[in-house]
């Protein structure tokens, strides 16, 4: 007993909310002003719980459900396999006549119980993501395994559920059926209202017809949804647009329902006209009024007259409604009972016209099921009253027995998914109830108050007693009672003339009752005010009869009154349709969902893998026209040296043609022929520069080859000791022309021409060309430095074999004036080469022979210090007289003095030899013999002992000394025997950097002169004993990781934190969909590769965000004055962002494989697996293919135009591509706007996710607007150029005025544009100016197109009365050479161009010094290095050093210049240009022969590490030097290497910032 004052407050309010909700819709309906009307989706049926029975509400869990994890997973794990179950018990035996049913049920009955199913339930929706598992299927099965694989199964598609259940087992999955669970003709009408209106007609209270007589249905042109199953005979989708409009998506299935769904459109349209008849309301009230007698029309039949069929009995009277029943639809009803009526369907539709005739059309009597599945309104639209037929039909056809057998077309050929063409119907509906978590069979049994079965026979004593076989196979199966599936043991509860067994009518009744009770808007309830007493009594009395015969044409009176079950009073026999006199049912097949993809696939791919390669090609294309534009320049300057060449070379020539000289068949070259009277024959290029000369006076026979074939314009001249030559002349007259100028000038110098024809090819394969010479000529050089260093080569161990004739002809072979030059790397026509060559030809018959040439070797590598000088005497003494007289003392100085591009003049020449002379004692007018020279030299002796002759241009001839397997036993000996060759170099007792770093190079020498002895003497003196570590690999390569580790820590560091993030944001998002989101499906339907794509597209965000943070340029520059410099490496910003830039392309390129692998699968699945996109909208009869994935969706589309773009960005971006179209690179950069755009858009169709590139991208964005502005609030402003000067070696100095405000420091870069050439493109270049100074300066080198357009238009012929053109200015940024203050001692390298930072940075420092300001900065010493290949390629530089070197006083600044385009130190040239530098900077007060400066001039490359090393002893007590260079990467990469290598062998650190160009 409950007592009252038990309840708690809790339980109090709740109970007040709930009467007083009921007390508003009391008072509601009172007023009569809410929910009178029936709603479509069945919200609001019942007032106090609106959402009873309404559409999308899960299936009512009356049944404890039995699930195995009590959750959601599949009840009846051991249960066997459906389809072993369906083929044991369910299939019909062909061998056995099929008996008709014993209750006359029609075939209507059982096609009208699928309308009834379709009315109350929707439940084909799958859960989404899919769930798919498999039915086994048996071995050897006849219809799905016919190959006895054994491995075949069955897809089964898991319904949809509530997402609000199958979390817990306190609130396990439920089912969620999308019908309402009301007779209120959704069937007819549909289950929402948007449907309903499509339905309805425009303008009148009608169902839309399709035809003047409202016939049929209008079609489906707005696209309303329907069920979207192939054909499985033509396999197929078929069109929905053209699908009749209907209430029910399943309609179309069959057609037997599409026939009741055809017949209840037009039965609505007949209510519509006796409404219509009777009163006069508007179109809505009216299609309200019709709707409600439809429906209620329907309740009657249904309940009335199809269930007491069904059932055997009828339900209890109707008392009225009840609002506490529930009227949902339970689980165990559709997973089960419903489905009872599979075993009425027949196999064929039989059809007959108005006189009972087969009105089927074909060879068959009937339409067979199995092959009109989804195809139906093709079958209906055959015949103008096929409707009318089917209905006949099925009015007079017999259905199938009630039984446990299905028909083949249900149990075997159902229709499955494209992939599955057919299916198994019975199978599936097993499936269903384990799905839905049905208990057993016995527990349902209990559950609906009936008891237990104790044994198999107790399930159907009937079929114990007719077929016991069917309840052993049960029991063989099954193996016990307590596990038997709900629908097995109700099917199998089931007799011919009782019908359904006690279970499924228990069920049924219990479900019936509830929806009849259940349902406010019942016709019979009285108290919602619908319909009076009669109108009550008038749809009692309505049949399914009296449908019919009101919505066809044909005459039904003649039929029975009840349609649903034959009787004799029908005026048509009845028919029962067999199996086997029907159609074959089509057999099962697959489907490939890729097909028709695979062509678009490929193309798609390979174009993404063109892409690059178009870029590229663009870009060749690009720099060709460019190049073809420079060619025409050229060619239009290369006529006028054509016309005027003749004039320009100036003396008399017998004929001069132009033609092409073939050198090979991949190079030609245009060139001028000069036939000369002293019969040469002379080549000029088009520069005007002669490039060949052929003695032939001295030659009897000349050999002359032309060719006979072709175009007869190509000759062949060849001459002993030479390359042959071959033109290619304009046209054969032209060659005759030349050849007989040629033959009468060789007969005027008794000499001949002997010609002989061959065919051009062979012409071409006879020549002897140069390249075959070279090689000719590099087995001479071998051969000869062997034998001259006594190195074992034999040129028989070459690669190509050398027959004797060829070694013969090496050993004849004699070099041109040309050769030898080249062989010194010298021009021929410089006074040493022809004083060197004239020397060496000792027959004096212009060439130089094989054992001449070995003994000028010899005598120049071993001979002693006496012997090079007599070289070097004989030389210069022209006349032979064995004395050199002034003038060619002179000529011997210029000559030394001429190779190094010296600046002296002629009387500074003639003041050095005075000098020399005098300080000898030897007056200068004297001549001076041998004895007279050598005494002038003697001081210098050290230098010249062991100088030789570098032989520059043939080093790679050399034979290599190590080589040990061209060697001899006695050659090794010999060479182990021989001894070393030192260096010795200036020694300077006001030693520079370079000149220290030179000693100690020179000290490690093993040679045996005294000056060594002495230096290991001293070296001995200062010898201090040490303990020498143990030497180990491992130990070694610890501490060279350890000194970089040092060197690169700031790099390391922020290297590491940014891939650090990236792979963490990769590893994330990776994580996130691989186990996080795996309950979206994403994974299921894509594997790894969504994880994959999602963690690229995370780590392109971030990086593609991070390339605006590294190009904040006014930021970074501000930051390097900040206390931040101290921890971040700014100064390699560029090279960060190419860091980012190619880890951004790596995660694009996994970003777009992954796509490629993920559209494949998207590609392969079927539409209704693609639910998990909810942006998308599929048609679910239109399949999407790769072509939509890519093309047919804005994320695919726009991620091609990202491939594009990025592709056409980076390729424009190499380095390559800068230096031949820079335009293009710059206008492609552009188009990274472009890109973060179409990133944008990318994401915002939201098909996997949110959009999160905004996170990235916001910031930074919004840093490189703000620093964009400020960039841009400087470039608008003009700036006067005051001074503007081409000078030499291509360099042009622009000075400008001074902006305002404009603060910068010495190192720093500045971005300038020229509004001639472009006010939008920009330059960078370093300020040369220093900080001080009032205006700015740039030296700019031309060496590319803008730089060459820049200096054209400041060149002097067009500026001189001109004014010159404004700038646009932008900076200044920072650069790590600013930072070089920072330090107490500062190296500075620079190399070519490179050392434009260092002008401003000198000035800067010696004017501080001047001004004694160097207390503000922390650098007291600063080294300057310049690298350079001739001091005439920078003279503007020296200027600035001049200006340097005159401030400074005190001698802050240390200067040294490394020439590289000359010869090494242990050169005789060298070692002569030493002492004529060492003598000129006695006279010039300590100012270089070369460069006119006091700073020390080395020839040759420095020895970095040496120079650091004597850098540290210099300042042993600096713990910390910055290194600063900046030139070619080769330069910065040694300078790295030396830092490195100084910092592992000394106390101090070298930190290294360097800056390529």
């Amino acid at each position: 007993m409950k007592i009252c004052g038990s309840f708690s407050i809790q339980e109090t309010m709740k109970n007040l909310w709930t009467w007083g909700a009921l007390l508003i819709v009391v008072l509601c309906l009172h007023k009569g002003t809410a929910f009178t009307q029936q709603r479509f989706d069945g919200y609001y049926n019942n007032l106090i719980t609106p959402s009873l029975g309404s559409a999308g509400k899960p299936l009512k869990q009356n049944i404890t459900t039995a699930y195995f994890d009590y959750t959601y997973k599949l009840s009846g794990r051991n249960r066997p396999s459906p389809r072993l179950i369906s083929e044991t018990l369910f299939k019909k035996d062909a061998n056995n006549t099929y008996t008709p049913n014993e209750r006359n049920l029609t075939a209507l009955f059982a096609f009208f119980g699928q309308l009834v199913f379709l009315e109350l339930l929707d439940t084909d929706d799958i859960t989404c993501p899919v769930e798919l598992l498999s039915i086994p299927v048996p071995k050897c099965d006849p219809e799905f395994d016919p190959q006895c694989a054994g491995n075949k199964a069955l897809p089964y598609e898991r319904v949809a559920y509530d997402k609000q259940t199958g979390q817990s087992p306190n609130v396990p999955r439920k089912q969620v059926n999308k019908a309402t669970s009301y007779i209120d003709g959704s069937f007819v009408y549909g289950n929402n209202l948007v449907r309903a209106l499509n339905l309805q007609a425009d303008r009148s209270p009608k169902l839309a017809a399709g035809d003047a007589w409202s016939k049929y249905p209008q079609k489906n042109a707005e696209g309303l949804p329907f069920v979207a199953v192939p054909d499985p005979v033509e396999h197929r989708f078929h069109d929905q647009l053209e699908y009749w409009k209907l209430g029910d998506k399943h309609a179309q299935e069959n057609p037997g329902i599409l026939s009741l769904g055809v017949l209840f459109f037009r039965y609505h349209n007949k209510v519509v006209d006796r409404l219509d008849s009777r009163h006069h309301h508007d179109f809505d009230e009216t299609f309200a009024r019709a709707r409600e007698w439809v429906i209620a029309t329907l309740q009657n039949v249904i309940v009335y007259e199809w269930l007491p069929l069904l059932l055997g009995e009828s339900l209890p009277e109707y008392t009225g409604y009840k609002s506490d029943i529930y009227p949902d639809v339970t689980a165990v009803f559709d997973a089960s009972a419903i489905r009872y009526i599979m075993t009425l369907i027949p196999a064929g539709l039989h059809q007959r016209n108005i006189k009972c005739a087969n009105a089927s059309s074909g060879a068959f009597p009937a339409l067979r099921l199995c092959n009109m599945y989804w195809k139906s309104q093709e079958v209906l639209m055959e015949r103008e009253d096929e409707v009318e037929e089917t209905l006949m039909g099925m009015v007079s056809q017999i259905a199938e027995a009630e039984d446990t057998k299905v028909v083949e077309d249900l149990q075997s050929k159902f229709y499955g998914p494209l992939h599955f063409s057919r299916h198994d119907y019975v199978a599936q509906t097993i499936m269903r109830g384990r799905d839905y978590g049905l208990p057993d069979f016995n527990s349902v049994r209990q559950y609906m108050g009936l008891p237990r079965v104790k044994s198999f026979p107790e399930i159907n004593p009937w079929l114990n007693a007719s077929n016991p076989e069917a309840l052993r196979k049960l029991e063989s199966l099954y193996g016990g009672l307590d596990d038997i599936d709900v629908f097995v043991g109700g099917m199998m509860e089931t007799t011919p003339t009782g019908g359904p067994g006690p279970l499924f009518r228990a069920i049924l009744r219990d479900q019936f009752i509830r929806i009849r009770d259940g349902d406010r808007f019942w016709f019979e309830n009285r108290e919602n005010g619908m319909f009076n007493e009669a109108e009550i009594a008038q749809i009692k009395r309505i049949r399914m009869h009296d449908v019919i015969h009101n919505s066809t044409r044909f005459d039904f009176i003649g039929i029975q009154d009840n349609v649903f079950q034959y009787s004799n009073d029908h005026k048509c026999p009845s028919i029962y349709v067999h199996e086997r006199v029907l159609e074959p049912c089509t057999p099962h097949r697959g489907y490939d969902y890729f097909a028709g993809s695979e062509a678009s696939y490929i193309i798609v791919w390979v174009s993404f893998g063109l892409i690059p390669f178009l870029c590229l090609l663009f870009v060749y294309i690009l720099s060709k026209c460019k190049q073809w534009r420079h060619m025409r320049s050229v060619s239009d300057l290369q006529r006028e040296i054509k016309e005027t060449i003749g004039e320009r070379q100036g003396g008399s020539c017998v004929c001069q043609h132009r033609g092409t000289e073939w050198q090979s068949a991949k190079e030609t070259r245009l060139v001028v022929i000069r036939l000369k009277p002293d019969c040469s024959l002379e080549l000029i290029n088009l520069k005007g520069r002669p490039i060949r000369t052929i003695n032939m006076l001295n030659i009897k026979h000349v050999q002359c080859f032309v060719s006979s074939n072709k175009r007869r314009n190509v000759v062949m001249v060849r001459v002993p000791k030479e390359y042959d030559l071959v033109l290619q002349l304009t046209n054969e007259s032209q060659r005759r022309v030349l050849l007989t100028s040629l033959e009468q000038t060789l007969v005027e110098n008794a000499g001949s021409l002997v010609c002989h024809e061959m065919k051009e090819k062979h012409l071409y394969q006879k020549a002897f060309t140069q390249q075959k010479r070279n090689q000719l000529l590099e087995r001479f050089f071998k051969t000869v430095f062997s034998e001259a260093f006594q190195m074992d080569y034999d040129p028989t161990l070459d690669q190509e074999a050398v027959e004797i004739r060829q070694a013969r002809d090496i050993l004849e072979i004699e070099l041109t004036k040309e050769e030898f030059a080249s062989a010194m790397a010298m021009k021929p026509e410089t006074e040493f080469v022809e004083n060197m060559f004239a020397l060496m030809d000792t027959d004096h018959n212009g060439y130089i022979s094989f054992r001449e040439f070995l003994n000028a070797v010899v005598m120049l590598s071993k001979g002693s210090g006496q012997d090079k000088l007599q070289i070097l005497f004989r030389m210069f003494d022209h006349d032979g007289n064995g004395t050199l007289d002034r003038d060619e003392l002179i000529k011997l100085f210029s000559s030394l003095l001429e190779m190094a591009d010296s600046s002296l003049d002629k009387s500074d020449v003639e003041h050095l030899v005075e000098s020399i002379c005098n300080q000898h004692g030897i007056s200068s007018s004297d001549a001076i013999n041998f004895d007279g020279f050598c005494a002038i030299l003697s001081p210098h002796m050290d230098k010249l002992w062991n100088a030789g002759l570098e032989w520059k241009g043939c080093k790679s001839f050399i034979p290599p000394p190590g080589d040990d397997k061209r060697k001899s036993a006695e050659a090794r000996k010999r060479v182990n025997q021989a001894p070393e060759t030192s260096i010795i170099i200036k020694s300077d007792s006001n030693a520079s950097l370079g000149s220290g770093a030179a000693a100690e190079s020179a000290s490690t020498s093993t040679d045996n002169s005294g000056v060594q002895k002495r230096h290991r003497k001293r070296e001995r003196r200062s010898t201090f004993v040490a303990i020498r570590e143990t030497y180990t690999p491992l130990k070694a390569r610890m501490r060279r990781l350890k000194h970089f580790v040092e060197n690169n820590r700031q790099h390391i560091f922020y290297l590491v934190l940014f891939y650090g993030i990236c792979a963490g944001l990769f590893a994330e998002r990776f994580y996130f969909y691989t186990v996080e989101r795996e309950h979206s499906g994403l994974r299921a339907l894509m594997s790894y590769g969504i994880s994959t794509t999602r963690g690229a597209a995370a780590g392109m965000s971030f990086c593609f965000s991070l390339l605006l943070v590294t190009m904040l340029r006014n930021t970074i520059t501000f930051l390097r004055g900040t206390f931040l410099n101290l921890y971040a490496p700014f100064d390699s910003i560029v090279s960060f962002h190419k860091v980012v830039a190619w880890t951004a392309l790596f995660f694009t390129a996994l970003h777009v494989v992954g796509y490629g692998f993920n559209f494949y699968h998207l590609a392969t699945q079927p539409t209704k697996y693609l639910c998990i996109f909810d942006t998308i909208v599929f048609r679910a009869d239109i399949q999407p293919t790769f072509n939509f994935w890519f093309f047919g969706n804005p994320t695919g589309f726009t991620g091609l135009l990202l491939v594009v773009v990025i592709c056409i960005v980076y390729v424009f971006a190499t380095q390559t591509v800068r230096r031949l179209i820079f335009n293009a690179f710059w206008l492609s950069h552009k188009l990274i706007v472009v890109m973060y755009v179409l990133t944008i858009l990318h994401g915002a169709s939201m098909i996997v996710q949110k959009p999160t590139f905004y996170v990235y991208f916001v910031g930074p964005a919004i840093l490189f607007t703000i620093d964009k502005m400020v960039s841009l609030s400087r470039k608008r402003m003009e700036i006067s150029i005051v001074r503007a000067e081409n000078l030499a070696s291509d360099v042009t100095i622009i000075e400008f005025k001074r902006p305002p405000r404009f603060d910068f420091k010495s190192g720093q870069w500045v971005r300038i544009a020229c509004l001639p050439l472009g006010s939008n493109e920009y330059h960078p270049f370093t300020l040369t100016s220093a900080p001080h100074e009032d205006t700015l300066s740039v030296h700019i080198r031309a060496v590319g197109p803008w730089t060459i357009a820049l200096r054209n238009t400041f060149d002097q012929e067009y500026s001189k009365d001109a004014i010159y053109p404004k700038l646009f200015l932008d900076g200044p940024y920072g650069a790590g050479q600013q930072d070089w203050y920072t330090y107490d001692v500062s190296v500075l390298v620079g190399a070519g161009i490179g050392v434009t930072p260092y002008a401003s940075i000198l000035k800067d420092f010696v004017h501080m010094t001047s001004i004694k300001s160097t207390y503000k900065i922390r650098c007291q010493k600063l080294y300057f290095i310049w690298v350079t290949g001739s001091q005439r390629h920078f003279e503007w530089l020296l200027d600035i050093l001049k200006e340097v070197e005159a401030i400074d006083t005190k001698g802050m600044v240390s200067i040294d210049i490394f020439i590289t385009q000359f010869f090494q130190n242990f050169d005789l040239r060298t070692a002569m240009l030493y002492i004529c530098e060492e003598h000129f900077q006695k006279l010039s007060g300590g100012k270089s022969v070369f460069t006119s400066l006091k700073a020390n001039t080395h020839f040759g490359r420095p020895h970095l590490s040496s120079m650091f090393k004597t850098l540290h002893r210099t300042h042993p007590t600096v713990r910390k030097v910055g290194v600063f260079s900046c030139g070619p990467p080769g330069v910065t990469k040694s300078v790295e290497r030396a830092c490195v290598e100084s910092s592992r062998s000394t106390k101090a650190l070298f930190e290294h910032h360097f800056e390529n160009f």
